[in-house]
């Protein structure tokens, strides 16, 4: 009986881990989009009439595809993928602002 509650417990602390895990990643991926959107409407030229909401999930979307082409498709990491992500923050902040 001793051994079924050890091994219950076990796995409700691996479980217990991973969702923790998977909770901080997504703040921290929403924090970083945020940022990335801040910077991409920041040096982007122009005026866009978007709120704080919508600059954070335009930094989302863009370093989602940034991160994805910098991996799969240009190989990069570091300074150049955060400059992809930047500049795919920027083209889609672009193209909202123009619908």
């Amino acid at each position: 009986m001793m051994l079924v509650t050890l091994l219950v417990l076990a796995v409700a602390l691996v479980i217990g881990i991973f969702i923790a895990g998977t909770v901080l990643s997504v703040l921290s991926q929403l924090l970083i989009g945020l940022i990335i959107g801040g910077i991409a409407r920041w040096i982007l030229p122009g005026s866009h009439p978007m709120g704080w909401f919508a600059t954070s999930l335009c930094g989302i979307v863009g370093s989602l595809l940034g991160g994805m082409l910098a991996h799969h498709l240009f190989r990069v990491q570091g300074l150049r993928e955060t400059a992809l992500n930047v500049l795919c923050a920027m083209g889609v902040i672009w193209l909202l602002s123009r619908v």
